[in-house]
């Protein structure tokens, strides 16, 4: 059994019950030996530690990028993978809060961080540009493929809408959240609801850490991929 320790403070419930779903690991405090953390700073333990929000200071420290899995990042990853929809050619991803939930630089790092792991290569041409509420990035890749993200922070009060769309050359794929609601029955007037997408990313997130650790993986592929968007979100989107 692995023992997993959580040292998490904003959202820590939905870490621990995403994490208490995983047959295979056992969560503990953090004086019961822990195998590897899940935490918000690094610890200092010279464990193995999954890092949300923080930036990696130690080689076996894991960026926690929770867009990739996502379940309809993963559905568009796999078809990628699987030749479905051909080499990609245009991805999009719009990110819209309201103006009292202004877009965190956290969010749209992960947004960046997931075009450069769906196309698959560094970018060659970069433009982004920017007012008040709207961030724009548009970004070219050397195999001729184009990436166009949209942050924005103007929707009236309420929830915000997230998207994601790509274009290869045999198909596409396409995820929103307007879309993808489901219609709720508490009582009153039926009400469409956005399914926690966020949540759903967080148990595969935390199961591949354990099987990284498990089986030895080096956290430097996700450290760079990690480095490789904060350096282009901070650069362009700042």
């Amino acid at each position: 059994m692995f023992k997993l320790a959580l040292q998490i403070k904003d959202g820590a419930e939905l870490y621990r019950a995403a994490a208490s779903r995983i047959r295979s690991v056992q969560l503990v405090e953090e004086d019961e030996s822990p195998d590897a953390f899940v935490a918000n700073e690094p610890l200092g333990t010279g464990q193995p530690t999954l890092l949300v929000g923080a930036e990696p200071s130690a080689p076996n420290h894991f960026p926690a990028m929770p867009w990739r899995y996502s379940p309809h990042a993963r559905a568009v990853r796999s078809s990628l993978d699987a030749g479905e929809l051909g080499a990609p050619g245009l991805l999009r991803i719009h990110q819209w809060e309201s103006k009292s939930k202004p877009l965190a630089h956290r969010s749209r790092l992960a947004a960046v961080e997931l075009a450069l792991w769906l196309i698959g290569e560094p970018p060659d041409a970069e433009h982004g540009a920017h007012n008040s509420s709207n961030k724009l990035l548009h970004l070219g890749f050397p195999r001729g493929a184009m990436a166009m993200m949209d942050f924005s922070s103007s929707l009236p009060a309420g929830e915000g809408y997230r998207s994601l769309s790509l274009i290869g050359s045999r198909g596409a794929a396409y995820a929103d959240d307007q879309r993808d609601r489901n219609l709720l029955f508490r009582g009153d007037a039926p009400r469409a609801t956005a399914p926690d997408s966020d949540f759903s990313a967080l148990q595969p997130m935390i199961e591949d850490f354990v099987s990284a650790v498990d089986g030895g993986r080096s956290a430097d592929v996700d450290t760079c991929a990690f480095t490789a968007a904060q350096e282009l979100s901070g650069r362009l989107l700042a």
